[in-house]
């Protein structure tokens, strides 16, 4: 079977630690296998300003509409609005994969 390659980004932001961090790329690479795509690279945007995320947009502008994997929406605030970020990579024929399903409401 033929994998799509793909990239992925993280924001520390949304993570505690590096246990976590580690585990959320584990849930990445897994996801993308899942899906028939191979992560290539995953960028880590520590706090502060932007650096990683400018280095993936390029990454993303240079590639033929490469997917991108995201743990969840929230880690693209970093570029602006999550939602508006993904649909203009969508716009930009970049799908944006959600990993991580969020918890089910128990009350």
């Amino acid at each position: 079977m033929r994998t799509t390659p793909a990239l992925g980004f993280i924001s520390m932001s949304f993570v505690r630690n590096t246990g976590e961090l580690l585990a959320i790329r584990r849930q990445l690479k897994a996801f993308a296998t899942e899906h028939g795509l191979q992560l290539i690279k995953v960028y880590v945007e520590e706090p502060g300003p932007p650096s990683a995320a400018f280095d993936l947009l390029e990454s993303l502008l240079e590639s033929d509409g490469q997917p991108l994997v995201v743990p969840t929406l929230h880690h693209l605030a970093v570029l602006g609005h999550p939602a508006q970020i993904r649909d203009h990579l969508r716009h930009c024929t970049h799908e944006v994969l959600i990993a991580i399903k969020p918890a089910e409401r128990t009350c």
